[in-house]
């Protein structure tokens, strides 16, 4: 009986704990958990059936869930060993996903900066003025009746600006009118009397030659004829007199129309309706602004220079001189026919320099500020770029710089204009290196960008394009 009752329980627990955990080992991570279970209920039964007789029944009862409470831990630690490695996969995979994606690069328009051999150039200062310019007043006097115009309007040539009371002159026109037409019929009856006169004449001859007449009736007839040939001379006069008066009344009400004598813009208006205006009173102020003047101030160490200047550009007047000119509203200038004004200023020591502006598109006006370069000095050597990479800093303009796909802010110093070029001081930027002349205004910062081909529109021209 002993004997088999000590075999029994040691095959029980080995040999089913181990098919167990050999076929729940190939399907679930938890089989460890338990097969860790069911090894320690059966040892913990065990210790306890051989404390005494007395708790035998009271162990047997409490023997489950103790096992249960002091193997749940395990299981619990074993199960979060085994799940933590996908768990945290999962949260890489995720979080990889989530993260923010870089922009791409900008596509850019870069050119590559040159070196040039050129002379230093000196800064003058000048404005703008207008070729034309006149206080338009009225040739006759009285009462504004029409006022047109505005400051600011445009008118053409002959454009009416006011309108004077014309009410009295056309009086006097009517009365000059009636004189006239007698002074026409005076000279009728003029010349009907002579007529006559003429007639009685010839009859009073006739008579005389057959010894008919009085010598005296033949002297007094031809005295009357004499007397009516002079009042009819008179009468032509006079009336020639009434006519050159009535062209001075025509002039006059011609006088009360103010009229543009060239094409420009009103400035200024020196009169209301209803105001008077005396003869040779101001009515507006116009200026022309199709064609303006260039007036600088040189100093008198550049004379030589800028009389050498005018006689270049008086060889072909149609040709732009080769002179950098920037506006305060940075609109280019074109300047055509140097005039020097041999006069040099004995406080200020300069002398002044007059040049065409041809202003086809209205945007310069009289007063702007104007800075102008002059070459002066031996050339040197200098780094030149496009206008169209210079951005203005707070402190001072900058440039983009593509050095291994990242355009670089990178600040400069502004030598002198070149047309559509600027000349550098010398800085951080040499011959080669590549600026971004088309797209550098949606940079910010350090940026990654793409240049494109020279042919291939940039971004900014694209969207240009297409808002056209």
């Amino acid at each position: 009986m002993r004997g088999s009752m000590k075999s029994t329980p040691k095959s029980t627990p080995k040999s089913t704990p181990k098919s167990t955990s050999k076929s729940t080992s190939r399907n679930t991570p938890a089989a460890p958990a338990c097969f860790a279970i069911s090894a320690l209920a059966p040892k913990f039964t065990l210790g306890l059936s051989r404390e005494s007789s007395r708790g035998r029944s009271l162990g047997r009862s409490l023997a489950l869930p103790l096992a249960l409470a002091i193997a749940l831990p395990a299981v619990l630690s074993v199960t979060l060993l085994a799940t933590s490695p996908a768990l945290a996969r999962q949260d890489d995979a995720s979080a990889a996903a989530s993260a923010p994606q870089g922009p791409p690069p900008a596509p850019v328009r870069v050119v590559k900066a040159r070196a040039e051999s050129l002379a230093p150039r000196k800064k003058v200062f000048g404005e703008i003025r207008a070729s034309r310019k006149s206080t338009i007043a009225s040739e006759g006097a009285g009462l504004v009746r029409e006022f047109p115009v505005n400051e600011g309007d445009r008118v053409p040539a002959g454009e009416v600006l006011a309108r004077l009371d014309d009410t009295r002159i056309k009086l006097e026109i009517a009365v000059h009118a009636a004189t006239l037409e007698a002074a026409r019929a005076t000279v009728a009856e003029r010349e009907a009397v002579i007529a006559r006169e003429e007639r009685d004449l010839e009859l009073l001859r006739r008579a005389s030659a057959a010894g008919g007449t009085n010598p005296r009736e033949l002297a007094d007839a031809e005295s009357a004829l004499a007397v009516a040939r002079a009042q009819a001379t008179q009468a032509r006069a006079a009336a020639v007199v009434i006519e050159q008066q009535g062209a001075i009344l025509n002039d006059r009400l011609a006088d009360l129309v103010v009229r543009a004598p060239f094409a420009g813009v009103v400035t200024m208006r020196h009169s209301e309706e209803g105001a008077w205006i005396a003869e040779g009173g101001a009515v507006v102020d116009l200026i022309a602004t199709d064609e303006l003047e260039a007036w600088f101030e040189v100093p008198q160490e550049l004379y030589g220079a800028t009389v050498a200047l005018a006689a270049e550009s008086a060889k072909g007047l149609t040709r732009e001189v080769p002179l950098s000119i920037e506006s305060a509203t940075d609109v280019p200038v074109a300047a055509f026919g140097v005039r020097v004004v041999p006069e040099v200023d004995p406080r200020s020591r300069t002398f002044r320099a007059v040049l065409r502006v041809v202003n086809t598109k209205e945007l310069l006006a009289p007063g702007l500020a104007l800075t102008a370069f002059v070459p002066a000095g031996a050339t040197a050597p200098r780094i030149v770029i496009p206008k169209d990479a210079i951005l203005r800093g707070d402190a001072s303009p900058f440039v983009y710089v593509v050095r291994g796909g990242v355009a670089m802010p990178v600040n400069v110093r502004i030598a002198f204009p070149l047309g559509d070029d600027v000349a550098l001081e010398p800085g951080a930027i040499a011959a080669g290196d590549e600026v971004v002349t088309e797209g550098n205004e949606r940079l910010m910062g350090p940026t990654p960008v793409a240049p494109v081909a020279p042919n291939a529109p940039a971004a900014s021209t694209a969207r240009k394009a297409a808002a056209e």
